[in-house]
Order: C-alpha cells, then sequence, then structure tokens
C-alpha cells in the first residue's frame, strides 16, 4: 500500500508540478514575448525559451518516471484494462464523470459559434447571387457544429468510462468509449486549426495544437488498454503530457475568452488526471490473469482461469 502511494506521489507531483510551471510561463510570455500593436512574437524571448526548457525537461522526466524496473512474469497475461474497473474508490471515476459534463458544456458554445457563421455564409451567398459585390466567408461553420458533435460524443464516452469506474462493465467496451474523445480530437484539431491558420505567429495557437494532438494520443493508447494493444507507460508518459501542455493552453484561451477551448481542455486535464491517478499505482503490479491447469481425465482437458489483483 505504501509503495502504491509513492508511485502515485511521484507521477502526479512531477505533472502537477510542471503544469502549474507551463502555465505560469505562458502568462509571462503572454505578456512580455508579443510586441505591440501587432502581436508579432519577440525573437529569444526569456519566456519563450524558459517554456521550451520546462516542456522538454518535463517530457525527460515523465519518460525516465516510466521506465521499466521489473521484468514481465512469464506465463502471465497482464489485464490492464481490469485497473479501471470498480476498485471502491472514487477519485477516478469523480474525475472522469466531471470531464464529461465540461466537455458537454463546450457544445452549445460550438453550436452557437457554428450556426453563427453558417447564417452568415449564407447571407453572403444570397448577396452574390443578387449582384451584390461582397467578399464571401472563407468558413461555413460547419467544423464548428461537427465540433460540438465531437464534444458530444466525448460526452458520452468519457460518462460510460466513468460508469465503469463505478460499476464494472463487460471487458473491452472500455476501448470504444475512450477511442470517442479521441476521434472527436481531430474534428476539434481541424477546427483549432482552421481558426488559427491566418495567424502569422505560431507561439500564438502551437500550445493549443500540441495539447489537441498529445490529447489524441492520450485517448488512443487509453482506448488500446481494452482492445487488446495496452501500452501502460506510454499512457502516463502522455497522461503527464496532456495535463501539462493543456496547461499552457488554458491560459491561452483564458485570455482570449475562447470557452469551447478552456471547456475542452479542461475535460482532458480531468481525463488525463484521472488515468494517473489509477494507473501509476499499478504500473509495477497489474492485474493478472494466470491459467491454472486442472487434472487431466482421459478424453478430456480443461483451463481455469483465476485472475488476481497482486
Amino acid at each position: 500500500m505504501r509503495d502504491n502511494i509513492s508511485q502515485r506521489a511521484r507521477w502526479l507531483a512531477c505533472a502537477v508540478a510542471a503544469a502549474l510551471a507551463a502555465a505560469a510561463l505562458r502568462w509571462w510570455q503572454l505578456s512580455s514575448a508579443f510586441e505591440p500593436p501587432l502581436g508579432l512574437h519577440i525573437p529569444g524571448a526569456q519566456a519563450s525559451v524558459i517554456l521550451v526548457c520546462v516542456l522538454v525537461m518535463a517530457a525527460a522526466g515523465l519518460a525516465i518516471l516510466a521506465l521499466p524496473r521489473g521484468g514481465r512474469q512469464p506465463g502471465r497475461e497482464y489485464r490492464w484494462d481490469l485497473l479501471f474497473l470498480n476498485t471502491g474508490e472514487l477519485v477516478y471515476p469523480a474525475l472522469v464523470v466531471l470531464a464529461a459534463f465540461f466537455a458537454l458544456g463546450a457544445a452549445p458554445f460550438l453550436l452557437k459559434m457554428g450556426l453563427s457563421q453558417w447564417q452568415d455564409y449564407q447571407q453572403a451567398r444570397a448577396a452574390l447571387a443578387q449582384g451584390m459585390e461582397v467578399k464571401l466567408p472563407s468558413n461555413n461553420g460547419m467544423l464548428a457544429i461537427a465540433t460540438a458533435v465531437g464534444a458530444l460524443a466525448s460526452f458520452l464516452g468519457l460518462l460510460q468510462l466513468g460508469r465503469d469506474g463505478l460499476r464494472p462493465g463487460k471487458r473491452g467496451r472500455g476501448g470504444f468509449s475512450a477511442a470517442l474523445p479521441g476521434v472527436a480530437g481531430c474534428v476539434w484539431l481541424m477546427e483549432s486549426f482552421r481558426a488559427h491558420a491566418a495567424n502569422p505567429v505560431l507561439w500564438d495557437y502551437g500550445p493549443l495544437l500540441l495539447s489537441i494532438v498529445c490529447g489524441m494520443l492520450f485517448y488512443m493508447d487509453f482506448a488500446g488498454l481494452s482492445a487488446g494493444a495496452p501500452r501502460p507507460r506510454r499512457l502516463l508518459w502522455m497522461a503527464g503530457m496532456t495535463l501539462i501542455l493543456s496547461a499552457a493552453a488554458l491560459v491561452s484561451a483564458l485570455a482570449g475568452a475562447t470557452w469551447a477551448d478552456v471547456l475542452l481542455l479542461l475535460s482532458q486535464m480531468l481525463a488525463a488526471g484521472g488515468v494517473l491517478w489509477r494507473l501509476s499505482p499499478g504500473l509495477e503490479n497489474p492485474p493478472i490473469t494466470k491459467a491454472k491447469p486442472r487434472p487431466q481425465t482421459p478424453g478430456a482437458g480443461s483451463i481455469q482461469e483465476e485472475t488476481t489483483h497482486e
């Protein structure tokens, strides 16, 4: 028990400390590393250099924590998906359910923005049809509407993961649930890139795009636990980096009052925190399925499976 607590404390302390440092540095960068009034990036700004160094050091530190410290026991099947079923503690399911409702909260903002863009696009088309000289908008709002649908899919997937954390469901169901936020992240990435594509300052939207990409990979690895492709150490690394990069992007989203991005970033931060909480203690001691052969009878044979959590 003491080893589990220390393992969890190491991961959470490193990830949360790096996330707070990244958020503080991003705030410093926004206030000092851009030239007014155009907002062009100042080359070699201290805040930018230190932020990059902190992110690289955090990635290296989490990679060192994820290094294996013991060999696998032969003849045993490791069931990483069982870690996220009911174990009697409420922190993981509470974080994931809260993440689900943050994702749901982003849907109305995205839908309102998409419908507004769609109406502007249709009005411009109608004006062109009447022979008026107007510029047709480059965005018809469909990506924003698709991102709203993706936020709803994230809500459903995360809610199912939280439910499985309270009441064990059938094995393998968590793979599909965790994949939904990852697929939704693809649409969110396209919408975020479209919204910032005309911005010549890469630093303005770089942290947001990096956090979305890392969150997508995190959800895909999470889904792999129940889909026969478990990579638990990489998943922990992805969860930590998702928390850190999202914290930096959250500062930008709050500064720009883009509430849909704020809610979606908070959602994936909470989901990553839930995985860090539940998976890190089981990293060195996962559930296993041991096969114990029964005494053989002539012409027949059977295998009894017993699942344990050592």
